[in-house]
């Protein structure tokens, strides 16, 4: 049976090698000769699978001091089974072992939804749902010695590391929780905090632009409490910092630009390297224009914007469109493919799925999820956006 006759995988988009892998595994678990498709699930598992995770684990979430060497180990054992699956294409075991080795975020957002439904590892959560995924999955192939193993691999490549690594800010990145993307972190939220006070005192940027680059950033950052003028447009926004940071004004920033005034915001060189700051913005250009820098700066608003409201809305269609403005940063009335796959992925989703999963939205194809598209087929995310909103004071309800 080729892939194209399975009745219940159409539409399925073949680029995607972890669905194929999926099918590939089930046809062979039902299939009278697994032969065939289990050579496939190999082939996916070991040629496309294995390497794409490794490249992106070190970007992992949460505490990286434990999630990065239980991701390589979990990988490095899917890579083994399905090896070993190529070898043997009907043993039950091989096949049932890859299988299991590549569902360790489906079982992390299972337990991050229950750890969030009952309030449990407040400020870890991600962490600690990546973790009881890991170890419910390493003794399901290597049996009750399994998380013994795990435990072991941990300690060992943390010792190495700081052994062999012993950068302090390294370290401390390492060991630290990292549950979203720049907003998440306290030191990267300084940086955005930064960005946003140099929108909000824009009637001053001219005055600062006189002065020397040390201290035109630190007026800006020193001045984030006190910023009072609040009703800009995100773009407006975004035209204010970007005149900030534009030292020589040639209406470009260059990279040292940018490095220098997110050190003067208090962010290190290894955070901008690891959090992916300056490769999200250039993109490996060596210059961003204000439109790169403006889509950079709204992505980022979104997860620092906040909505005030004196109670809750009580029908379903209000809490939904609650969630629409809160994530709609420029009030255009439509929210970006892009930026609602950020909020996925900041949530546990893989990249891959949620990309697919928002495919199946936009069903006009216009790059865009109008109000209506993301009430009637996006009801799982603001229903579960709106507590998490409220939890982390992008939504403040007052009392």
């Amino acid at each position: 049976m080729a892939p194209d006759q399975l009745p219940h995988y159409k539409n399925v988009d073949w680029d995607n090698h972890e669905t194929a892998f999926k099918i590939a595994c089930i046809a062979a678990f039902y299939a009278k000769d697994p032969t065939y498709w289990a050579y496939l699930a190999a082939f996916f598992g070991t040629v496309a699978q294995v390497p794409s995770t490794f490249y992106q684990i070190p970007t992992v979430l949460g505490i990286k001091a434990f999630l990065v060497p239980s991701l390589f180990m979990v990988t490095g054992l899917h890579g083994y089974y399905a090896v070993r699956l190529a070898m043997d294409p009907t043993s039950f075991y091989y096949l049932l072992s890859t299988y299991m080795t590549v569902h360790i975020y489906a079982w992390s957002r299972v337990f991050f939804a229950l750890f969030y439904r009952f309030k449990l590892f407040e400020g870890h959560r991600f962490s600690a749902a990546m973790l009881t995924a890991g170890m419910l999955l390493v003794p399901s192939v290597l049996g009750l010695r399994g998380n013994v193993i795990l435990l072991a691999f941990v300690v060992a490549s943390d010792v190495l590391i700081k052994v062999f690594y012993a950068d302090d800010e390294f370290w401390k990145a390492w060991t630290t929780e990292n549950p979203r993307e720049l907003a998440g972190a306290p030191d990267k939220k300084v940086m955005l905090e930064a960005l946003v006070t140099a929108a909000e005192i824009t009637s001053t940027i001219d005055s600062l632009s006189k002065q020397d680059k040390s201290t035109q950033y630190a007026r800006v950052c020193m001045t984030m409490r006190s910023a009072n003028q609040r009703n800009l447009t995100p773009r407006d926004k975004a035209r204010a910092v970007f005149r900030a940071i534009d030292i020589d004004n040639n209406n470009e920033l260059s990279i040292a630009e940018i490095r220098a005034f997110l050190e003067s915001c208090g962010i290190s060189q290894h955070e901008m390297e690891n959090g992916l700051l300056l490769e999200s913005l250039f993109h490996n250009r060596k210059i961003a224009t204000f439109d790169d820098f403006c889509s950079w700066f709204t992505k980022h608003w979104v997860h620092s914007n906040t909505i005030s409201i004196p109670q809750l809305p009580s029908t379903p269609r209000g809490q939904a469109k609650l969630v629409f403005d809160c994530l709609d940063a420029d009030g255009s009335g439509n929210l970006d493919l892009e930026e609602l796959e950020y909020l996925l992925v900041s949530w546990g989703l893989p990249k891959s799925e949620a990309a697919g999963y928002l495919k199946t939205i936009d069903t006009d194809g216009s790059g865009k999820i109008e109000f209506k598209e993301f009430y009637k087929g996006m009801e799982t995310i603001w229903k579960f956006a709106i507590q998490s909103f409220i939890d982390e004071g992008k939504i403040i309800v007052d009392t």
